[in-house]
């Protein structure tokens, strides 16, 4: 039952008047019919100021938190949609209220530092925000102020809700605002409609213990590392030498790594009394801390910058919920009590841009696609639902079915089957004889249909006589010329992508490449510069395998890459069922074998750079002072990964991808019957001469390609002599005879 059932609406009135003389008691009365209360600034218990001092300044995760948020809140462009509607058309021309929310908010704040702060409060307040309309002459809105949280107070009222704002000034004067000149913005509390609710609440207890756990281990290594104890001294003490332990012992802030001091007999003894870091789980408590703070805020870890342990699914996973469950409640919210700042227009955040989105965005529209295409929705309701323009057609208005795009229902009109036909039979000569089974012996004859009348065409304009009628023949003929062109085009486009799509795992492969040679150096330069390198540096003895291990960075080059090759290698696959219209199938041992065998070609990288690396060592040891040898190795060091980073590696990854790419294609292809092989150059001048005679040369799939005296199955086969492969870019394609 509600609080005020009790009650018409004339009782309600009069016990509005009188709700100064006496209090309404049921259970779920607002606060303004309190009268206690009603009148009187409204505040709680929540001090802003010392969440922002223990929370936000001393404890990164609530501070990246709180950045994250606003900072994402501040730099969207905020826009304005028709007839007060959320999904209204998006407003093109200037509005004033556009100039303070996207560009200057008053004489001291851009709009970015106003919304940043803004956000920042909804996140700290538990009353929330409040915004200060400062208005001209006109009643036009002109300057937009924060209200300080902690120093401003709602004034609950049984009519209005809200009579006015009392805002604490720092002269200790108070000003009364008018609803009118405010807009509060705050997260509906469950049980007080005058207070806002903020993630710091939830996470009070982790932010304490965070700033506990750093507070004690600050003061313990400021007392030297020493823990708090009982020093007990055996036999007799004066009391001055008592004291000079104890100050000595007497700890730091907080008392932490505190000693007492006590006289006993025979010798001295120390009980420690802190609290050991097993016992104390340190390291375990603060994860959960951490953890339960970016929880209470909905910020994964990865969006404030530690996507470390995680997979790419995963990160992007974590970036999709964090715009989908934590930025777009909080953009909502703020929107709609913007609203109010223009009552023409709908105030809402341009999200267009938002990457993440965009894919979310395409993948809904990938499923309406599907939608259209088994027939369940009409062309106006796929461009309704992805955000274009209806258009004025029937058939767009219409379900269509497959394979032939029939009409078999209209979303707009009633539907008339007998008046419909396939989409693909528009324009056929409904007098040509109907094609399908013969009549069955017995069977009615059926009803021809008259033909249509004749459209009488004025004299003179008439087509001429060889192009009046075209017969069956001819039509085949053009039909045919438009499939066989239809095709080529499609062929065309196919090949378009598999070349777009070997330059984008060239792009992939050469960061992968890239991250694993930054690791080699770094790894290495660490190793070569330790005490143990440069101890056998300055006695002589010194070789690069003391910090170089071919076989590690062997295994890693194949942990890393083998993956990257696989995959390149199955999308290749699907090249070629693109192309044949039918799935393709690679034999697993035969890609594996094909895997193991560029990869082995590959990792003579390593042994390229262990070659270098003992040339530098053995320049290194003939100098004689300790001091150049280690600035000569450094040196060469240094020469040997730039140019394994900037040319070396790029190199690897465009003849590497696309000898994976095509490897693909050869595995996949061999087992089609009919197909022949055509290789093809890049056609540059990086093409080497005798790949030159070959380019556009075709052979029978089975075959190879002889070049320099052998036989090559594809460009780039791993099994060649390198004199033949390395650093070519040539492409496989086929094709049915």
């Amino acid at each position: 039952m509600a609080w005020n059932s009790n009650f018409n609406n004339k009782d309600l009135n009069k016990d509005l008047s009188r709700v100064e003389e006496k209090s309404i008691l049921n259970a779920g009365a607002p606060i303004a019919f309190d009268a206690g209360r009603a009148g009187k600034p409204y505040r709680d218990g929540w001090d802003i100021e010392r969440a922002y001092r223990e929370g936000s300044q001393k404890v990164t995760w609530v501070f990246r938190c709180i950045d994250a948020i606003a900072g994402n809140q501040a730099k969207l462009p905020i826009m304005l949609r028709k007839n007060n509607d959320q999904q209204g058309a998006v407003v093109t021309t200037d509005r004033p209220i556009l100039e303070l929310l996207n560009s200057k908010s008053n004489m001291g704040e851009n709009s970015f530092i106003f919304r940043y702060r803004l956000s920042s409060q909804l996140l700290m307040s538990t009353r929330g925000a409040f915004i200060e309309k400062v208005k001209g002459r006109d009643g036009r809105i002109i300057a937009l102020h924060l209200l300080p949280p902690q120093h401003t107070s709602p004034i609950p009222d049984a009519r209005t809700f809200v009579s006015g704002y009392e805002v604490d000034l720092r002269n200790g004067t108070k000003v009364i605002l008018k609803p009118d000149d405010v807009c509060w913005i705050r997260r509906p509390h469950p049980l007080d409609p005058y207070l806002s609710i903020t993630p710091m609440e939830s996470a009070g207890i982790a932010i304490e213990l965070e700033n506990l756990a750093k507070l004690y281990n600050r003061n313990y290594l400021l007392n030297d590392g020493r823990p708090g104890g009982l020093l007990v001294v055996r036999g007799d003490m004066e009391e001055d030498d008592k004291q000079e332990l104890k100050s000595r012992f007497r700890g730091n802030l907080s008392r932490t790594g505190y000693t007492s001091v006590i006289a006993s007999t025979d010798g001295v003894d120390y009980v420690d009394t802190s609290a050991s870091p097993r016992d104390a789980a340190y390291i375990q408590l603060r994860q959960i801390q951490k953890e339960e703070i970016l929880s209470a805020f909905g910020v994964p870890e990865s969006v404030i910058g530690n996507a470390s342990g995680r997979t790419f699914s995963n990160a992007s996973e974590e970036l999709r919920v964090f715009w989908m469950e934590t930025m777009t409640p909080h953009l909502h919210q703020i929107s709609r009590a913007l609203d109010e700042l223009d009552d023409k227009y709908y105030v809402d955040f341009d999200t267009s841009q938002i990457p993440i989105l965009i894919i979310a965005k395409q993948e809904r529209e990938r499923y309406t696609m599907d939608e259209f295409q088994q027939g369940l929705i009409s062309v106006n309701e796929y461009r309704d639902s992805t955000g274009r323009k209806k258009v004025e057609s029937e058939l767009a208005d219409s379900l269509l079915s497959n394979p032939n795009l029939t009409p078999i229902a209209n979303t707009e009109k009633p539907f008339k089957p007998e008046e419909q036909q396939p989409v693909d039979m528009a324009g056929v000569d409904q007098g040509a004889p109907a094609g399908g089974l013969p009549p069955m012996e017995g069977a009615a004859e059926m009803p021809q249909p008259a033909p249509p009348a004749p459209i009488p065409v004025p004299e003179g304009e008439g087509q001429p006589a060889e192009t009046a009628a075209i017969s069956p023949e001819e039509q085949l003929s053009a039909f045919e010329s438009v499939q066989a062109q239809m095709q080529q085009k499609f062929m065309e486009e196919v090949e378009n992508k598999a070349d777009s799509d070997t330059d984008r795992w060239t792009e992939i492969l050469d960061r992968a490449l890239e991250r694993l040679f930054e690791r080699q150096q770094r790894v290495v330069t660490e190793k070569a510069f330790g005490k143990k390198s440069l101890k056998a540096l300055s006695s002589g003895v010194l070789t690069a395998e003391m910090f170089f291990d071919t076989e590690v960075w062997n295994k890693q080059l194949n942990d890393d890459i083998k993956p990257v090759i696989v995959a390149i290698c199955n999308e290749a696959k699907d090249y070629v069922s693109s192309k044949t219209n039918s799935p393709a199938e690679i034999d697993e041992e035969e890609l594996e074998e094909l895997t193991q065998q560029q990869i082995a070609r590959m990792q003579q990288a390593n042994q390229t750079t262990l070659e270098e690396i003992q040339s530098a060592v053995l320049v290194a040891l003939a100098s004689g002072d300790d001091e150049d040898k280690s600035a000569l190795l450094r040196l060469a060091l240094v020469a040997i990964f730039i140019n394994l980073l900037r040319k070396r590696r790029r190199a690897m990854a465009e003849h590497e991808a696309q000898t994976a790419f095509n490897s693909g294609v050869y595995l996949a292809g061999k087992d089609s019957g009919g197909l022949t092989k055509t290789w093809t150059t890049r056609q540059d001048s990086k093409v080497r001469t005798a790949h030159q005679f070959l380019d556009g040369k075709t052979v029978d799939f089975g075959e190879g390609f002889a070049v320099g005296g052998a036989m090559l199955r594809f460009p780039g086969d791993p099994i060649a002599p390198p004199s033949l492969t390395y650093n070519c870019r040539c492409r496989l394609r086929f094709r049915f005879d």
